[in-house]
């Protein structure tokens, strides 16, 4: 099961054990706070038990066997990070293959320790959304508040965003917040409450910049400029974009230890993904050539910093060798 068809769909009828796989930590904490909401509200403060590495399986499972002081279900989250042994993996075999129905067992499974059980659990996939999952997702909570957003209102935020689900959700927070029952967010609305992700904008830009597209990416610095930032930030976001940029038309990492090396989502990292290989096809020697622009930003800042020139001819100068970089 995808988490995010748990999140938009409820859980109307638990099951009595969730084996939460991959990476995201935030659809993670949603999943253990959507099956904790299946607890009475009176008893929901008092039902979510927590195990880690220090605690004994023996006081877990006599623990989920137990019936909840509180009345109905209780929640206990397993979230061990070091390697089970063979007595505590055949305790909780034993668990799983009977479990308690007063008690919901929420596992993290992080390594080889659940191989075994994996069958007999109801698999929760936590890893990083769909762009439809996320629009489904947050579409829905919107439906929920009373309003309602467009289609395209949807599809910007998600940029703006980055992909960023806990990011998304924070902004629809936002909008509803300002939007009245019955009213449709629309991309306006997005445009000006949800803040762009900087450093997606700047990919974004340089996407625009390769692609010949000189009056998108002149139009991202713009309103940047519109906004505020100073040509010194302006350049270190330019940098610190063509710098990722290069690095990932370079590895060969996985996204998600892509993202976690240039400290950026894995989203971004997709994104870049796709543009560098589509730019590899059309321009001829792409990454020899996005090497000598990283070269050259990194000298304009040496330059800028040592004050051989102003922030503004920096600026300028790097806008016109992006400008000409690219050209077929």
């Amino acid at each position: 099961m995808r988490a995010v068809d748990l999140l938009v769909g409820g859980v109307e009828n638990p099951s009595p054990v969730y084996l939460l796989k991959g990476t995201d930590g935030y659809v993670r904490r949603e999943v253990v706070r959507k099956i904790q909401d299946t607890v009475p509200a009176d008893a929901r403060d008092f039902c979510l038990e927590e195990y880690g590495d220090d605690d004994d399986m023996a006081l877990v499972i006599a623990n989920l066997s137990t019936v909840s002081m509180f009345g109905g279900r209780k929640v206990v989250y397993l979230r061990r990070q070091k390697d089970l042994s063979e007595r505590e993996k055949a305790m909780l075999d034993e668990y799983v293959s009977d479990p308690a129905d007063t008690a919901i067992l929420l596992i993290d499974d992080k390594g080889q320790n659940y191989l075994k059980i994996a069958r007999k659990c109801e698999t929760v996939d936590c890893g990083t959304v769909t762009e439809q999952e996320a629009k489904n997702y947050i579409g829905s909570m919107i439906a929920e508040s009373g309003a309602a957003i467009r289609s395209g209102a949807l599809s910007l935020m998600y940029s703006y965003c980055a992909g960023d689900l806990g990011r998304m959700v924070s902004e629809a927070h936002k909008l509803t917040s300002f939007a009245e029952i019955g009213h449709e967010i629309t991309e306006n609305d997005v445009e000006q409450l949800v803040s762009a992700d900087v450093e997606y904008k700047m990919y974004e830009m340089a996407s625009a910049f390769t692609d010949g597209k000189p009056e998108k990416a002149l139009e991202v610095l713009a309103n940047f400029r519109a906004k505020g930032e100073s040509p010194v930030r302006l350049l270190y976001n330019i940098t610190s974009a063509y710098r990722k940029v290069f690095h990932i038309a370079m590895s060969d990492l996985p996204t998600e230890q892509e993202a976690q090396a240039l400290d950026t989502s894995a989203r971004a990292v997709e994104f870049n993904k796709r543009m560098i290989a589509q730019n590899k096809k059309k321009i001829s020697g792409y990454v020899v050539k996005l090497k000598a622009l990283v070269e050259y930003l990194y000298e304009l800042e040496y330059k800028f910093k040592s004050g051989a020139i102003s922030d503004e001819s920096a600026l300028n100068m790097a806008v016109a060798k992006l400008l000409a970089a690219f050209e077929r």
